[in-house]
């Protein structure tokens, strides 16, 4: 037993200088495990603080970027804002566009048939310039017409004043024998004079119709002076007398009217006196309705300067209020009688010149067809108030010709020529002869009775 325990003291002790050598030898081991960690330990210490500062330093470039990031977000946030603006902008851009390509293909559209019709208008054109062409030489000839009548007009000057000595002649032989006829015709005036008192009307409608009867069996241009002052103020009375028997003269008034209005031209007529007559015979035996609205706009304006011109307006059933009248006449293209209306009463919100531009418009129209007698006088009408109230036209010398010399025309309007004689010159050359071609101008002077009573 003792043996055993000794034996096991003896193994504890080996075992415990067994185990204290190996823990000298761990000691050992441990030492230098802690000297080689101590060392591995510093090298990671000063890398972690290199480690430190180099994130210290990233730190502060994380943040500088951020910044910037957040610079940059900010811009990124307009130029999406402008970009969305541009891409709306863009979009409407697009449309204005779409609606521009459309125009400009309407416009191509509209260039295209403009150019067609401007094709067919310089074909118009040249026709015009070939048509043109021919009036040029038929104008050409008509001036040498002209000229070689010249020398005819200064020996039909001559012969005129040859004609008005031997008149003057007549005059004075008529003189001495008018008191022979005065005793023969004293009881046939007597019988006339109550005739007149019993039956005015009657007495002077017989008067007018003898007298145009014998205008038109003498082919006259119309009632002379004398005569047409006596009967404005027969028609004057006449229309003072209310009662009358319209059964009876009616209808021979109406005759006589007709006849009389063949008489007148009613575009420009000759004598503003004979037109003052007959408007006053209309309103004098009733025979309104014989003329229609344009000839009687025509005629009053020819005679509106006469006392009796105002009384007219309203005996025909015309408006007192001109301008109201001239608007009436521009609706109906009467601008011819407008126009003298503008011209006569000065009126300022109308323009003469532009309604005559319009008459000579509808003018070359009516004439492109064919010209008539009406279309003469229409020209005549144009010329003579362009002239009286001294008015700038253009009127194309085609169309005078046309109008002044057509072959369908068997009555050519009557042109007054003024001639003059050869007359010496300053230095005793000849200044040779003058024709100047000239419409004759309308009367303008307002009519006032003559101072003796005289009666036909």
């Amino acid at each position: 037993m003792e043996k055993t325990c000794v034996e096991d003291e003896l193994t504890l002790t080996v075992t415990r200088l067994n185990s204290e050598s190996k823990r000298r030898k761990i000691c050992k081991s441990l030492e230098k495990y802690k000297a080689d960690s101590a060392g591995i330990l510093r090298s990671v210490q000063d890398h972690l603080d290199m480690l430190e500062t180099d994130i210290e330093k990233k730190s502060r470039e994380v943040e500088t970027k951020e910044n910037k990031l957040q610079v940059l977000s900010l811009k990124l946030g307009k130029v999406q804002k402008q970009i969305k603006a541009a891409e709306i902008e863009s979009g409407d851009k697009e449309k204005e566009l779409n609606l521009l390509r459309n125009q400009i293909k309407s416009e191509e559209n509209h260039i295209e048939k403009q150019t067609d019709a401007l094709e067919a208008k310089k074909r118009e054109i040249k026709a015009a310039e070939i048509e043109a062409g021919d009036k040029r030489k038929e104008l050409d000839l008509l001036r040498n017409q002209i000229k070689s009548e010249e020398t005819t007009l200064i020996e039909l000057k001559k012969s005129v004043q040859n004609t008005q000595r031997e008149l003057e002649l007549k005059k004075k032989e008529l003189r001495t024998t008018s008191s022979v006829f005065v005793k023969h015709e004293q009881q046939p005036v007597a019988a006339e004079a109550e005739q007149a008192k019993r039956n005015p009307r009657g007495y002077v409608l017989n008067l007018v119709e003898g007298e145009i009867m014998d205008v038109h069996r003498k082919k006259e241009s119309g009632l002379g002076e004398l005569l047409l002052k006596n009967l404005v103020l027969f028609f004057e009375e006449l229309a003072e007398i209310k009662r009358w028997d319209q059964s009876q003269l009616q209808l021979k008034a109406t005759q006589v009217a007709t006849l009389w209005k063949r008489l007148i031209n009613i575009e420009a007529p000759r004598s503003s006196l004979e037109a003052l007559a007959f408007l006053l015979f209309i309103v004098a035996y009733e025979l309104k309705s014989l003329i229609n609205e344009e000839e009687t706009a025509l005629l009053v304006t020819s005679v509106s300067n006469y006392k009796q011109g105002p009384k007219l307006f309203h005996s025909l059933g015309l408006k007192l209020k001109i301008p109201d009248y001239v608007i009436g006449l521009i609706n109906n293209r009467h601008y011819i009688p407008a126009a003298r209306l503008v011209s006569l009463f000065d009126l300022k919100d109308f323009s003469a010149q532009n309604l005559l531009m319009k008459a000579v418009i509808d003018l070359k129209r009516s004439a492109l067809e064919k010209a008539d007698n009406k279309d003469v006088g229409r020209l005549k009408a144009i010329v003579e108030l362009a002239a009286d109230y001294k008015l700038d036209i253009d009127i194309s010398a085609d169309l005078i010709a046309k109008l002044m010399f057509h072959k369908e025309n068997p009555t050519p309007p009557e042109l007054h020529c003024s001639v003059e004689a050869p007359s010496p010159s300053a230095n005793g050359g000849s200044s040779g002869s003058r024709v100047g071609l000239q419409v004759p101008k309308r009367e303008t002077k307002a009519f006032v009775n003559p101072s003796t009573n005289g009666r036909f």
